[in-house]
């Protein structure tokens, strides 16, 4: 299901003054998402309109259920100025969330706020039609428990690692069932539109949206870093994000850096990833336990067969002399990798999120070292290097919004 309004605001069958009024509406609408409210006055100038033309599409908001009045103002002189904010109940938008072992579901209302959430929910990552059936079913879970009408969810968005085509909704690398994808699957399950995305997206639209840098208002070309098991980056230019011609741009973790034999998950040799990536520095540590290297991890590595990211944050919180001389390493080489976004993109801001960015200032020296060494100063005098405040935990955020954003025509 979806609001009629909506497909006003996407322009289906829209033209001349109506055309013009759809994208003011949605303008209007990105401003009081970002400022929370805001007067007819202040909306007019942000749209560089009339205020009676203002007034006349927040009337026509207001109709639609879409905005709400929300008193008057209290401070200045003379009659005080009503105030407007969207309206929270109108819609809501659903994201899920697929990691390497766990499922993040959330329930986002129109004003952009996260209402309800279930993390970390344990979940085997597999190529299997029961693995999807599992997150069928979580989803289902998770619904069956939100207190808001179901009829009022309106949209269902999947993030998740590996190339998605986002023109064709095909998963390229997991979930790839031939003649029943997972767009087709779900919408049949849930009854609503699915949009489907790259994880390392979903992270860097949430960031820019909810981290602490206030991007959408300051730096309008940023790239935001999906430090997991693996690597990719957002990419935004003026504000807006990239996708490239079918939604792949931002692969920098397969850019051939390096003269090894490593494989890839991708199939090819020398990959940036192969050096510089969550599953470089479990690599790294593992090869050096093996060869007598000391570290608290060889306990978790023998009791479990395996390390996750998650115990090497915890050995390094501990001063494990491996844990941290194996961040090192990684970050030195990822700073290479990041010389080369900034030589190509000329990027004012970089980001490094995800779940390696809680390794913190340790991780970001050496990032910063290897970019000094490895671009060009004229350029990378022009970049701000950063650690994200919200870490893995923008990518559930970012999917939502992507959602709304996507069938409000925003983007």
């Amino acid at each position: 299901m979806q609001y009629s309004v909506f497909n006003n605001l996407n322009g289906e069958g829209l033209s001349g003054v109506a055309f013009k009024d759809r994208n003011r509406k949605k303008n209007a609408i990105a401003h009081l998402s970002a400022r929370v409210e805001s007067t007819i006055p202040e909306l007019a100038d942000l749209l560089n309109i009339s205020i009676p033309k203002t007034t006349e599409l927040i009337t026509e908001l207001l109709e639609e259920g879409l905005v709400k009045d929300t008193g008057k103002k209290t401070e200045g002189l003379g009659r005080k100025a009503a105030i407007y904010s969207l309206n929270p109940d109108s819609c809501y938008f659903l994201g899920v969330e697929i990691k390497k072992y766990k499922i993040n579901i959330g329930l986002m209302s129109f004003n952009a706020n996260i209402i309800d959430s279930a993390l970390d929910v344990p979940f085997a990552f597999l190529d299997t039609n029961e693995s999807l059936d599992a997150i069928i079913k979580e989803i289902h879970k998770f619904l069956s428990n939100v207190s808001v009408v179901k009829e009022k969810i309106i949209g269902l968005g999947l993030s998740m690692a590996g190339r998605i085509n986002v023109k064709t909704s095909e998963i390229l690398s997991i979930y790839h069932f031939g003649n029943a994808p997972v767009k087709e699957k779900l919408e049949e399950e849930f009854n609503l539109p699915v949009y489907l995305d790259n994880d390392s997206r979903t992270l860097a639209y949430g960031e820019y949206n909810f981290g602490q840098y206030g991007l959408p208002y300051s730096e309008k070309n940023a790239c935001i870093v999906n430090l997991d098991y693996g690597i990719a980056i957002g990419i935004f230019a003026d504000g807006a994000p990239v996708y490239g011609a079918s939604g792949y741009a931002g692969e920098i973790g397969h850019i051939p850096m390096f003269n090894n034999e490593k494989i890839c998950f991708c199939g090819k040799k020398g990959c940036l990833e192969t050096e510089a990536s969550g599953l470089a520095l479990i690599d790294y540590l593992v090869k050096k336990m093996k060869e007598g290297s000391s570290s608290r991890l060889q306990q978790v590595f023998s009791k479990k067969g395996f390390l996750e990211l998650e115990d090497i944050l915890e050995a390094v919180k501990f001063g494990d002399n491996l844990a941290i001389e194996g961040v090192t390493e990684i970050a030195y080489n990822l700073g290479k990798g990041l010389a080369v976004a900034i030589n190509l993109l000329n990027p004012e801001l970089i980001v490094l999120g995800g779940m390696l960015s809680g390794f913190g200032e340790l991780l970001l020296l050496p990032v910063k070292t290897s970019i000094m060494q490895h671009s060009l100063s004229l350029v990378n005098n022009d970049t701000r290097i950063a650690l994200s405040s919200i870490n893995q935990r923008a990518a559930l955020p970012g999917c939502c919004l992507l959602v709304r954003d996507k069938i409000l025509g925003l983007i």
